[in-house]
């Protein structure tokens, strides 16, 4: 072979290296594109986190929390006095159905509820209906 001919193999493989990997990042960039595309909104396999909201001498805390679709909600009463959870408006409790303690909640008891549902749900305590919260859910 001569060096004409060397430097036109050259050519063809530098020429066929350079398309391969041109089509190499063509094809990887759009199955990324692709994966980016489904992760956008929701995860699917999102577990949901548990957050607590103290009531302690007729308050609770925190008074405003914001989760989101998914999580849930522990109502620990840290009171000497039960409780009832309830939503609003009083006295239909209608913000959001289910959530509802149904019945009281003794000292040191517990209270969970998991929202699957978006919105801003305020509640309170049945017994003072003055004690009030909101659950913001995102």
């Amino acid at each position: 072979m001569d060096s004409e001919s060397n430097q036109q193999l050259s050519w063809f493989l530098i020429i066929l290296i350079l398309s391969l990997f041109g089509g190499a990042v063509f094809i990887f960039s759009r199955d990324m594109s692709k994966e980016q595309q489904a992760n956008v909104g929701e995860p699917k396999n999102y577990v949901g986190r548990t957050y607590t909201v103290f009531y302690t001498n007729g308050v609770f805390s925190p008074t405003n929390l914001q989760i989101n679709v998914g999580d849930t909600v522990r109502f620990m009463n840290d009171s000497l006095f039960p409780i009832r959870v309830v939503s609003d408006p009083h006295p239909d409790h209608t913000d959001l159905p289910g959530f509802d303690s149904i019945s009281d909640i003794s000292a040191q008891g517990v209270f969970t509820f998991t929202f699957i549902k978006r919105g801003i749900f305020d509640y309170h305590n049945e017994r003072k209906v003055e004690q009030k919260g909101t659950i913001i859910v995102k």
